[in-house]
């Protein structure tokens, strides 16, 4: 299905592939270090190009979040 585009390849360090729809508009995503899900963070920040020492150019970006989702309660 990623060879015909109906999917699309989401790499996480770490982590075997995962998969999301292909016509997803660009988003990034949040790991819950608990329970391990990989929950989609919706929109990107319009300057994070801004971010890269001067003089480079960025051809493209990849942001995940890590921390704990609503779910899973804080360890004791």
């Amino acid at each position: 299905m990623v060879e015909h585009g109906a999917l699309a390849t989401v790499e996480l360090p770490n982590e075997p592939s995962r998969y999301e729809r292909a016509d997803m508009e660009h988003h990034h995503h949040f790991q819950c270090t608990e329970c391990q899900r990989v929950f989609d963070i919706e929109g990107c920040s319009e300057h994070i190009d801004k971010l890269a020492p001067k003089g480079f150019t960025v051809e493209h970006h990849e942001v995940v979040l890590y921390g704990r989702c609503p779910e899973c309660p804080e360890s004791p």
